[in-house]
């Protein structure tokens, strides 16, 4: 009997042991898996930080540039290559982003590919660029803005370069430059991950015969900010990421090509994250499992059927939870929660892919509108609304419907299709589109939208960006659909519009804007004649904002037509007070608007100071919409008014679009004005204009007028009427 118990008792250990090892096979496989799933993770944070880390860099150097570049001073300054002055202008441009961490680097090219000045060493120019820097020269040819990775024997820089016009003529370009640690260093600073630069070996040789940098097969790492690339050993390979064991630490180890804007490699950024609580937490879980397996060894002779009923529970337990949440953590990061779509990191997963040959972005006309009158429950439900429409449309056809941010959706077209096929599937979709009604909680509501479509058959990457530039396009030439080309070109928007619109906003409910008037002086008496009204909007601190930074936002946000009645408000209660002339600015958006229109001309109606206003038009506006402009002229005339034309000397300069305007006055340009004590040219243009106002009796006024030798000069060609900060600022009255 105790031989049979003997035997039975070591039956049992010996099936114990071997159900414990199939129990540790399990589970061992499922933390490799947990474990996997977690390096993967990494490794897309890897990735996202880079392009986060590299998009930033490219902005703000960018950002630097156009800056530079719109700075009319300073273009004129470069256009008369006054090394001096140009320096002199743009050193605060320059001495800011450099303390901001922005650039390194910034210099002037002319258009004959030759450094003009540099900003970090003004005393070396004159040396060709075309041969030495062939992405600078690419740039400088084809006379358009480019961003690129470049390198020379210096260093390896992400650069920015922006052409510089004078009007149409091409005078030369602002190049911008941060060396690459600034995005090493926004990776480490962002997300904790260490980078290194690596060369071709002979590209690195060639360059630096004595060169001791480490070597790996055929790379060299000549920068890094930290000493765990040098560990790395010979067998490391560059083709994939891997986990490297370095000096009791486990990191995880990527590489991301670096190309420049012709899609070569130039070099290879070695990126690594420190996973090594995810390696020590695996070794724990382990450990302990291994430990509960000696426990229920040690067991089993007194609770066999409980204790292996209990491990297989607890295997298919701790399986079901790891697939629910591996399957829901793909899901999450795959999928918009409103709609239950593939998202944004689910179309670039698949045009990583190249699963696709084109792409649709459609985006709804207004929707900020929506959302404020309606609420954003209601918003959602247009959204969900809108992803079942496009749904059953595009199922017929080979595509795929994904929900990118905000209110927009892509749709990709996931084979080749012939052109004439693909029109008429656009046409009956859009057809479909406008003509459908949405009726959400009783509200009957029709939507337009905005679309831009690219269509490569390359499959290229560049599928989604081309598809935006499109999208952006017909926003803003609020056209309905907009096709890319390799012509079509956006200029970006660097003003924060959310922002500016909320300022704005805010401003008009609590009334937080003034007028400001600055004098206009008569050239013969010295005396005060009138004023022109500007607006400023009041900052929460009291500081008063030009409308520079505010205009184009509240254009965009259809709150312009507030901030003109809160103009033709306040002129009309000055008109009263003092006893002078005043000038306000109307815009071609002001006389297309019929209730600005009709708010101005019930105040010019029900007023008796009417003939002491002065409207100040464009002159470009009064040449491409002469119709409505006219007769606005006539209207406002009728009552006593004047108009004056605003920056003439600028654009068209058509003098018989101004006499068939009927206008009385025209104010020259700040442009014309500025340097006009030495600049021939300009007192030239300008006798010409004078010449012709004194034959159709219309007064001239020169603004600008910021020296004494400027008022002198236009004193001396007979200019009538003076305005500038030399004569006097904006102020209250």
């Amino acid at each position: 009997m105790k031989s049979i118990k003997t035997k039975a008792n070591l039956i049992i250990v010996a099936l114990m042991s071997l159900l414990i090892i199939m129990f540790l096979v399990t589970i061992t496989k499922d933390k490799k898996s947990i474990l996997e799933n977690k390096t993967n993770t990494h490794r897309m944070l890897l990735k996202s930080s880079f392009d986060l880390a590299l998009e930033e860099t490219q902005k703000g150097i960018t950002s630097l540039a156009y800056d530079i570049a719109k700075d009319r001073a300073i273009v004129d300054a470069f256009e008369a290559k006054n090394r001096d002055e140009l320096y002199t202008l743009t050193k605060p441009y320059f001495d800011k982003a450099k303390n901001d961490g922005v650039v390194d680097v910034s210099g002037f090219i002319d258009s004959n590919g030759v450094h003009f000045l540099r900003l970090q060493d003004p005393n070396l120019y004159g040396d060709s660029l075309l041969e030495k820097r062939p992405v600078l020269a690419k740039a400088i040819k084809s006379r358009q803005a480019l961003v690129s990775i470049d390198v020379t024997i210096y260093n390896i820089s992400v650069i920015s370069v922006v052409p510089m016009f004078k009007y149409d003529k091409y005078i030369g370009s602002i190049h911008t430059v941060a060396h690459m640690q600034k995005v090493q260093n926004k990776l480490n600073e962002y997300s904790n991950i260490l980078s290194a630069i690596v060369y071709k070996t002979d590209k690195v040789k060639a360059l630096l015969p004595n060169s001791t940098h480490k070597t790996i097969k055929d790379y060299s790492i000549i920068s890094s900010n930290s000493n765990l690339f040098e560990k790395l050993g010979n067998g490391y390979s560059f083709k994939h990421s891997s986990r490297e064991h370095i000096e009791d630490k486990d990191y995880l180890i990527a590489t991301r090509p670096l190309v420049n804007a012709a899609d070569e490699e130039v070099a290879m950024i070695l990126c690594a994250f420190d996973i090594s609580e995810d390696v020590a937490e695996y070794k724990k879980e382990m450990i302990n499992l291994l430990l509960l397996s000696v426990a229920l060894l040690i067991g089993v002779s007194i609770i066999l059927q409980y204790a292996f009923n209990l491990m297989l529970k607890r295997i298919e337990k701790d399986t079901k939870l790891t697939k629910l949440l591996n399957d829901k953590l793909a899901h999450q990061i795959n999928h918009e929660p409103l709609t239950e779509l593939p998202n944004r990191y689910a179309l670039l997963d698949d045009l990583e892919s190249k699963k696709h040959y084109g792409l649709i972005l459609i985006n709804i006309d207004s929707f900020k509108e929506i959302n404020d009158f309606y609420g954003h429950d209601f918003g959602d439900k247009v959204l969900v609304a809108l992803s079942r429409l496009l749904q059953e449309m595009s199922k017929p056809y080979p595509m795929k419907l994904y929900k990118m941010p905000s209110d927009e959706f892509a749709l990709a077209i996931t084979k080749k299709i012939d052109e004439e096929s693909l029109e008429a599937i656009f046409k009956k979709i859009l057809t479909l589109m406008s003509s459908h009604s949405y009726n959400i909680d009783n509200v009957s509501l029709y939507i337009t939208y905005a679309i831009g479509v690219c269509i490569d058959e390359t499959i290229d990457k560049a599928l989604l960006t081309n598809a935006d530039i499109a999208l952006k396009t017909a926003k803003k030439q609020n056209a309905n659909i907009v096709y890319f080309t390799d012509a079509l070109q956006t200029k970006k928007d660097y003003q924060n519009n959310i922002i500016w619109s909320k300022k704005l906003k805010d401003a008009i409910g609590k009334n937080s804007f003034k007028l400001l008037y600055q004098p206009i002086y008569s050239a013969s008496s010295g005396k005060i004649i009138k004023y022109e009204a500007l607006v400023r909007m009041v900052d929460e601190d009291g500081s008063l904002i030009s409308p520079f930074f505010f205009l184009q936002a509240a254009k965009k946000s259809r709150l312009y037509p507030a901030i003109t009645k809160f103009v033709i408000d306040s002129i009309f209660e000055q008109l009263t007070k003092k006893p002078y002339l005043y000038s306000i600015n109307i815009s071609i958006l002001d006389i297309l608007n019929q209730d600005t229109m009709s708010y101005l001309f019930e105040k010019l109606s029900s007023s008796s100071d009417s003939d002491k206003l002065v409207f100040e038009l464009l002159e470009s506006e009064g040449v491409e919409n002469y119709k409505e402009v006219s007769e606005f002229i006539s209207k406002v005339k009728s009552f006593g008014s004047k108009i004056a034309i605003d920056d003439f000397g600028t654009g068209y300069s058509n003098f018989a679009h101004i006499i068939k305007l009927d206008v009385d006055i025209l104010k020259i340009d700040g442009s014309l004005i500025k340097n006009i004590d030495t600049d021939t040219n300009a007192q030239t243009i300008v006798a010409a204009v004078i010449e012709f106002s004194k034959r159709l009796n219309l007064e001239v006024v020169a603004e600008f007028v910021h020296s004494k030798e400027v008022y002198e000069k236009c004193k001396e060609l007979g200019i009538g009427y003076l305005q500038g900060y030399y004569l006097g600022e904006p102020k209250e009255l």
